[in-house]
């Protein structure tokens, strides 16, 4: 875990005169899961598309793998899951993989994408029958498809039973044994404390020492 996959350097992002992110520093190494933790509002989901490529920050930088994600991201093999989730009406999971192989260069087969998330021998069964924990897991396999080997995942439990909630974390867990980097966004205290390092947010900020909420 020597190697930093995603580094970023005193990022800030600005929207009008509002401040969502101020001078956010850190690292994540190769295998590891880091969580951003925070309650609503507190600059989790702009960082993380900040880290992602998905948004130019107003100062400061990000880079993965070295690149810019912003500028680079065609080039480097990451995936995401934001919190919203995908809807596939009428599609069974082995259809919605397949959908997406076509549109992704040098694809993995749709089984190995669905074994990786724990979803084999599911691929029969219509979108509308899984599970809301099956949903998330098919997004989260679909997130793999391009072969990624750095995830980025909003609230990746969020509306999930307990039970769910762990699978979730067993999965992860699974994927950075294979040497995949994680950088997700929680509010769950529980889901924080299952990564290998947790980045405290308050208010747009790094907290420190980290306020009562997230004890």
């Amino acid at each position: 875990m020597g190697v930093n996959v995603i580094e970023v350097r005193g990022a800030g992002v600005r929207f009008g005169r509002r401040e969502a992110v101020r001078g956010v520093s850190f690292a994540v190494g190769e295998g590891e899961i880091c969580a951003l933790l925070g309650p609503a509002g507190a600059g989790k989901t702009t960082l993380l598309e900040v880290a992602a490529g998905m948004r130019r920050p107003s100062s400061g930088e990000a880079r993965v793998r070295g690149a810019d994600p912003y500028e680079d991201r065609a080039a480097l093999r990451t995936g995401a899951v934001w919190r919203e989730g995908g809807l596939f009406p009428g599609l069974t999971a082995g259809e919605v993989v397949d959908t997406w192989r076509r549109w992704t260069a040098d694809p993995i087969t749709r089984d190995e994408a669905l074994r990786a998330t724990g979803l084999g021998g599911h691929e029969d069964v219509p979108f509308e029958r899984l599970s809301p924990r099956g949903q998330r897991l098919l997004d989260l396999s679909l997130a793999l498809v391009g072969r990624s080997d750095v995830l980025f995942l909003d609230e990746p439990s969020a509306g999930l039973d307990a039970a769910g909630a762990r699978k979730i974390r067993s999965v992860l867990r699974e994927l950075a044994g294979t040497g995949v980097t994680i950088l997700l966004a929680t509010r769950d205290p529980d889901e924080a404390a299952a990564a290998d390092r947790t980045v405290v947010l308050d208010r747009g900020s790094v907290a420190a020492p980290a306020p009562p909420w997230a004890a």
